[in-house]
């Protein structure tokens, strides 16, 4: 196996990767890994670096959270850069090494010691003829955007209360069901019909997991052409923690306030403007969330090969 290029983040997982910088690296040394490390500092840091190693090294390894992925991937793909690519996780969630059963250091390095490859399918996000992001993992429209603000909010004014990121995020759940912001009225266009409604939230799945480990689409495949979609009718907080939180993957699907949908593009419209979430990334612009009130979601079939 050629020579390969870790892509680390320490800042990922909110500061905890760089408490795994000497395991991953005594990982890779045991399972003889010829490497050269490099090191972001910042998040146009990782995109220069990815810039820089593509041309030279066949195979990119990002190691961080699912952020640091989709920031990887996005550089790729606008470079069109045919690398094969390699994840370790280090981050707060990690749904996407998840699903490609590499959640674990010893099981990433093992993984692209034996560097098998192969195709998946992203998900893509278009405004029009625009094309705001690529994603490995889900996009979603409603309540995750508000929490996911809520615990940044949280780590921001105390970093320690970043390892109980499950009751901030339950916290943040419930004061955003008390606001005006959810449910949103959406419009969801798919190649075999429409929805629409109130929804507490509307989640784009490229793969199984959502929300740090939990199975919401089991049906999902990465290399089947399709995104899973997943909306959650207008409720409680009450019941929407239960159905988030307790219910078993394989009746998820059954509960009254959930509609699942497999289409390989979505177009969503509101009535009124709402915010984006991608892979655990709020998409901003001047430091404050985009508002939109039209997108489109599609799969990109085998649009990147990696380790898994």
């Amino acid at each position: 196996m050629e020579k390969i290029a870790i892509l680390f983040n320490p800042s990922a997982g909110k500061g905890r990767a760089e408490l795994k910088r000497r395991t991953l690296q005594k990982c890779l040394k045991e399972e003889g890994i010829a490497c050269d490390w490099f090191e972001s500092r910042h998040e146009d840091d990782l995109r220069d670096l990815v810039k820089v190693t593509a041309a030279d090294y066949p195979t990119l390894v990002a190691a961080g959270g699912d952020t640091t992925l989709l920031i990887v991937i996005n550089e790729l793909m606008r470079l069109k850069a045919d690398n094969t690519l390699g994840m370790i996780g280090l981050g707060s969630c990690n749904d996407v090494v998840k699903e490609f059963d590499v959640h674990s250091l010893k099981k990433a390095c093992r993984a692209i010691r034996r560097n098998l490859s192969r195709q998946i399918d992203l998900g893509v996000v278009r405004e029009g003829r625009k094309i705001l992001r690529y994603y490995p993992g889900q996009a979603s429209i409603g309540l995750a955007v508000l929490v996911n603000q809520y615990v940044e909010q949280v780590v921001k004014r105390s970093p320690r209360l970043g390892k109980f990121q499950t009751i901030s995020g339950i916290r943040g759940g419930w004061q955003a069901c008390r606001s005006a912001k959810v449910p949103l009225n959406l419009d969801v266009e798919f190649d075999k019909g429409r929805v629409s409604g109130e929804f507490m939230l509307a989640v784009f799945n490229n793969i199984r997991y959502y929300a740090a480990g939990k199975m919401t689409s089991p049906r999902a495949r990465t290399d089947d052409g399709l995104l899973d979609a997943f909306l959650v009718k207008k409720c409680s907080f009450s019941r929407l923690a239960y159905i988030t939180l307790l219910t078993p993957a394989a009746a998820f699907a059954d509960k009254k306030e959930v509609i699942t949908i497999q289409a390989p593009q979505f177009t969503v419209s509101s009535d009124k403007p709402f915010t984006i979430q991608i892979d655990g990334e709020v998409l901003s612009e001047n430091a404050r969330p985009r508002q939109f009130r039209n997108l489109e979601f599609a799969s990109v079939p085998r649009a990147l090969k990696i380790i898994s």
